[in-house]
This record gives C-alpha cells, sequence and structure tokens, in this order.
C-alpha cells in the first residue's frame, strides 16, 4: 500500500503561479522567517530588485516570495 503525496499550500500556490507565467520568464522562490529574510536570500541570488516581488505567501511562520524573471 502506497500513501499518495500531498501537496502543501504553497506547493499548490507555486504550481499555479508557474503555470500563469510566460513562456519567456521563469518563476523564482525565495523563503525566510521574515520579509526581510525572503528579501536577503533573493538578494543573494542576485535578483536586481528584490522589493519588486510579483508574490507573496506566509505560511506557518514562513514568508515565501515569488520573482518573475527573464530567463
Amino acid at each position: 500500500m502506497t500513501t499518495p503525496i500531498v501537496m502543501s499550500l504553497i506547493d499548490e500556490q507555486v504550481a499555479e503561479a508557474a503555470q500563469a507565467v510566460p513562456d519567456d520568464r521563469i518563476l523564482m522562490v525565495f523563503k525566510g522567517l521574515t520579509l526581510a529574510d525572503a528579501m536577503n536570500q533573493a538578494r543573494l541570488a542576485h535578483i536586481e530588485n528584490p522589493e519588486a516581488w510579483s508574490g507573496r505567501a506566509y505560511l506557518c511562520g514562513i514568508c515565501t516570495l515569488a520573482y518573475e524573471v527573464q530567463a
């Protein structure tokens, strides 16, 4: 007997957003304990303007920021 894989709420939101992203862009997602932590992760990944996120979610004390980036 196998257990089906259950997607988390964040996984579902990322999947929905990824379907809505144009073909010439990719979706990059960064997580942190605070908004500033997530922006710092984006900054470390060389996102030009970490304040210009395209999506944000808070779940169980974790901030998740999404960025649409040209491929």
